[in-house]
């Protein structure tokens, strides 16, 4: 059974990944990207494909140390042994693999970097500008607001549907990682500009002749908005604030952040932001003790340096 090419069994182990694990689109995809450029590297030359049994530990081994001397951040490194060392436990549950040649490598350990957060008054100057009626500037400006407003990771946003939204309670329904559903308050802005943004995508839609009834969110042609749409609404936006980290995930950091500097609770932002674990959520509270810090040397006169 081990003779079996591991290009045959990625589409199993991908789908399994979906339908048992939870994981999300964006895992999944990952995960695929990652398995292949591996198997390729082994394949490549070769006429024969790389099977479960060539899948051990010496092969892992030697592709993971050209990886880690290759220049590339040891958090990437990380995430593509990660992801091999899925492939194997699915294997091994399968009855493929005796065993994980993944488990036995020592894992690189990863320097934790905190969150990038943009400060409030920058933010808000932002995110405040006037706005034109423009199809465009009206959903990213809603996008915008939902991301901050809500803490929302991207993909949650962008599978949102309307039946979702209560624009009346200022709530949304939202489906996060493992298809937990968690339900999250709307700033008020952020009701204002998504009922301007609703009006404008029917207006839109009737323009263009198309019809979506899924998609909350839709690009000017009227498809679903994608994931690097996205990336480059936000971008554009806080490019001048941000630089190139400027991310949708910026925002959802901001939205932390920004909370706890205001005196929310910890367990109250954990619950907000979807994480299982609230060590997860306590990487932000450095980030408000690193700003208070900064304001204290900059304001206390006994904190001037001679």
């Amino acid at each position: 059974m081990n003779s079996v090419s591991l290009r045959e069994l990625l589409p199993e182990f991908l789908l399994d990944l979906s339908a048992r694990r939870g994981r999300s689109d964006h895992t999944i995809e990952s995960y695929g990207r990652d398995i292949l450029q591996f198997i390729h590297r082994f394949e490549a030359g070769n006429t024969e494909r790389l099977t479960a049994e060539d899948f051990a530990v010496a092969t892992v081994r030697t592709y993971l140390h050209e990886l880690a001397t290759s220049g590339l951040a040891r958090a990437t490194v990380d995430r593509k042994r990660a992801a091999l060392s899925a492939f194997a436990k699915y294997l091994v549950r399968q009855g493929i693999q005796p065993r994980n040649p993944v488990a036995s490598l020592r894992q690189a350990r990863v320097r934790k970097k905190l969150p990038t957060v943009v400060p409030e008054k920058e933010l808000e100057r932002t995110l405040d500008a006037p706005l034109t009626t423009e199809f465009a500037e009206v959903r990213d400006r809603a996008l915008l607001e939902m991301l901050y407003g809500s803490g929302l990771r991207v993909s949650e946003l962008l599978n949102l549907r309307l039946a979702r939204v209560d624009m009346s309670r200022e709530t949304v329904r939202v489906l996060g990682k493992g298809n937990k559903e968690r339900m999250v308050p709307l700033s008020p802005t952020a009701v204002v500009r998504l009922r301007e943004y609703v009006v404008a995508r029917a207006a839109h839609l009737e323009e263009l002749g198309v019809e979506n009834p899924n998609a909350l969110w839709i690009s000017n042609r009227g498809l679903n908005l994608t994931r690097f749409r996205a990336y480059q609404i936000v971008h554009r936006y806080l490019r001048n604030l941000q630089g190139e980290k400027a991310s949708p995930h910026v925002l959802r950091h901001c939205f932390a952040t920004h909370l706890l500097d205001n005196g929310a609770e910890l367990r109250a932002v954990q619950e907000l932001l979807g994480h299982s674990s609230l060590a997860t959520t306590e990487k932000y509270t450095h980030v408000s003790a690193e700003r208070l810090k900064t304001v204290y040397l900059k304001a206390h006169p006994h904190a001037e340096k001679e």
